[in-house]
C-alpha cells in the first residue's frame, strides 16, 4: 500500500496533526446527534443531484466511518462501493458488519489522496464529503481524483468554507487545515482538469460542487 506523500517525499507537513485528530474523532465520530444534523444533510443534498445507478462504480475520497457509503448501500441495489481514508481507526469503525445491505458492502482501503492505489479511468463518481480541508496541496489532491475518474465521470464535494487556523506550531491542530472560497476552489477545480458544473451552499460554511471529468 503506498502512503501519503508530498512532492519532497518527506510526508504531507499535516500528517501527524491529522492523524491524531481522527484517531481521537473515530471515538465519537458516528454519534447520532451531529449525523443528523450535519452530516447526514450533506449526504441528502448532494442525492438530490444524483441518483445512483445499478452497477456504478463509486468512490468515497476521506470516507471516515463509511457512513455515506453504509447508507447507499443498504438504499441502493448493484452499487461497487469503495471508501478511501487516511485513518485506520476511522476504517475500523467503517468496516464494522452492515445489516440490511441491500448489495454488496463497501470495500474500505486506506491511503492517500495524493497517491490512491487504483487504476486510471476506474471510477464513475466520486464523492468528498468535508474532507478537502485537509488537504494542503488541494491542486494536486483533486488531480489525483481526476485521474482515477472515468471520462464523463461525476465529482460531487462539499467543502468548508472557512474554520479554525491560527499562527501555531506545524502540526497543531489548529493548523492543520486549509479553507478557501468558492472562487478559489473553482480554479482549483479547473487547474486539476475537472469542469465546474456548479455549487450552491448548504450552511453558511459549507458549499456543495459539481464537476465532471471532461
Amino acid at each position: 500500500m503506498r502512503t501519503d506523500r508530498n512532492t519532497s517525499g518527506s510526508g504531507p507537513a499535516n500528517a501527524r496533526g491529522v492523524s491524531l485528530l481522527f484517531r481521537l474523532w473515530s471515538r465519537f465520530y458516528d454519534n447520532p446527534l451531529p449525523q443528523q444534523l450535519y452530516y447526514r444533510r450533506v449526504h441528502r443534498k448532494i442525492l438530490k443531484k444524483w441518483e445512483p445507478r445499478p452497477g456504478e462504480k463509486i468512490l468515497d475520497v476521506g470516507c471516515g466511518t463509511g457512513m455515506f457509503l453504509r447508507d447507499l448501500a443498504v438504499h441502493y441495489r448493484g452499487l461497487d462501493l469503495t471508501g478511501l481514508d487516511f485513518s485506520g481507526e476511522m476504517l475500523e469503525q467503517a468496516r464494522r458488519p452492515l445489516p440490511g445491505a441491500s448489495g454488496g458492502e463497501p470495500q474500505f482501503v486506506q491511503g492517500s489522496v495524493y497517491e490512491m492505489p487504483f487504476a486510471d479511468n476506474t471510477f464513475d463518481t466520486v464523492l468528498n464529503t468535508i474532507s478537502c480541508h485537509f488537504y494542503l496541496e488541494q491542486v494536486r489532491a483533486f488531480r489525483e481524483i481526476c485521474r482515477v475518474m472515468k471520462p464523463g465521470g461525476r465529482f460531487h464535494c462539499a467543502a468548508i468554507r472557512y474554520g479554525v487556523r491560527g499562527p501555531f506550531a506545524r502540526n497543531s491542530l489548529t493548523d492543520i487545515a486549509v479553507y478557501y472560497p468558492p472562487e478559489i476552489m473553482t480554479d482549483h477545480f479547473t487547474e486539476a482538469g475537472f469542469k465546474v458544473l456548479g455549487y450552491e451552499d448548504l450552511f453558511p460554511n459549507v458549499v456543495i460542487f459539481r464537476l465532471i471529468k471532461p
